[in-house]
């Protein structure tokens, strides 16, 4: 990685896993300079596969279950900020799937209930009732 302020080679200096939010963060110095920054760096998503109605493989999309999840917990006043945590551990749970990167519509329906119900009961509910095939 190249630094933010001069452009030079940088070093990694510290470096941990962050399992809650899926991501690594690291400390860097510059070569060049010595400024010390920090990075996340996280697993880009839309290159994670999942099969659509049809059979057929495509992009997985987050916003799309993002969306689910924030018309689930529609009635809570954090919903926004509750909805980005359910799907972060919705993710991390579906990453631990053997058949992980390619992820069936059931496999992430089902994970997020398992989520969503042990999260808001409430939220749980209305999301089951928007999907059949759960129930």
């Amino acid at each position: 990685m190249v630094c933010i302020y001069c452009g030079g080679k940088t070093k990694v200096t510290n470096s941990r896993y962050q399992r809650r939010s899926n991501q690594v963060w690291r400390r860097r110095q510059c070569l060049a300079c010595g400024s010390l920054f920090t990075s996340h760096e996280a697993l880009e998503l839309e290159s994670a596969l999942s099969v659509n109605r049809h059979g057929r493989l495509e992009a997985f999309k987050p916003d799309l279950l993002l969306e689910e999840l924030h018309n689930a917990m529609h009635s809570r006043k954090d919903a926004h900020t509750a909805s980005r945590e359910v799907l972060a551990t919705i993710v991390r749970k579906l990453l631990e799937l053997p058949q992980n990167p390619v992820f069936a519509p059931a496999d992430i329906s089902k994970t997020a209930a398992g989520v969503l119900k042990r999260f808001d009961k409430q939220a749980y509910l209305r999301y089951v009732a928007d999907h059949p095939s759960l129930q």
